[in-house]
């Protein structure tokens, strides 16, 4: 995505490339939250690098359930 306004794409166009295999990564902390790093598989360099998502555990849900 980005962040000119004058090259963004469409939310059509965005959602069409998203990736579908994604990996999950979980670190466990002892008295700290555990947490969940989420990104692409496949992906090398500075793409690798700026890919991806970390949130706590406990708000990761399994995607069955919630259909």
């Amino acid at each position: 995505m980005s962040l000119d306004p004058d090259g963004a794409g469409n939310a059509t166009t965005e959602r069409t490339q998203a990736p579908r295999d994604l990996s999950m990564t979980v670190v466990e902390y002892t008295g700290e939250p555990d947490r969940c790093t989420v990104s692409p598989r496949g992906l090398s360099g500075v793409a690798k690098l700026s890919t991806w998502i970390t949130v706590n555990r406990a708000v990761v849900v399994d995607l069955d359930t919630m259909r």
